[in-house]
């Protein structure tokens, strides 16, 4: 056999790498599409949680709607970055995310004691686990995608 002629069961080998590889990505791009989701669904829900008790008392507070907006546009705009960071802009959000949960319960404590720390902890605690995991369980798929993308590079 000459060393020009290529050998096909290299080439099956070789194939069936790449296949592999193209799969991993396409799974690690699910993930990372499960968590972008997570932190539009979390941009939406701070949103709408902090407009409905304002709106529910009849009285609209410009300082409430700006604050609500801010973070609501933190949460989307990391959700658009996962395009271009996945991992940086995952953890961000889950850090973001735990801030906030943190801030709403030393703001509810401070307002009514531990009654406010309890209804901070647990409103909305099945939505904010679902979140937490669903920014969690990625994170690792989200770093191998964006280490092939600057790889690729």
């Amino acid at each position: 056999m000459s060393s020009n002629t290529p050998d096909p069961q290299t080439d099956v080998i070789a194939d069936y790498a790449n296949e592999l590889q193209q799969q991993n990505l396409e799974m690690n791009r699910l993930a990372v599409r499960k968590a972008r989701n997570a932190l539009f669904i979390a941009g939406a829900l701070l949103f709408i949680g902090e407009m409905i008790p304002m709106l529910k008392d009849g009285q609209f507070d410009l300082t409430i709607f700006i604050i609500a907006v801010v973070i609501s546009g933190v949460f989307v705009g990391l959700g658009f970055w996962t395009k271009k960071k996945p991992y940086t802009a995952v953890m961000i959000g889950l850090l973001a995310f735990i801030a906030y949960i943190i801030l709403v319960v030393v703001v509810n404590g401070m307002a009514e004691g531990s009654t406010g720390v309890m209804k901070g902890l647990l409103s909305g605690a099945i939505i904010k686990t679902i979140l937490l995991i669903n920014l969690i369980l990625p994170l690792k798929q989200a770093k191998e995608l964006q280490d092939a993308a600057k790889n690729n590079f």
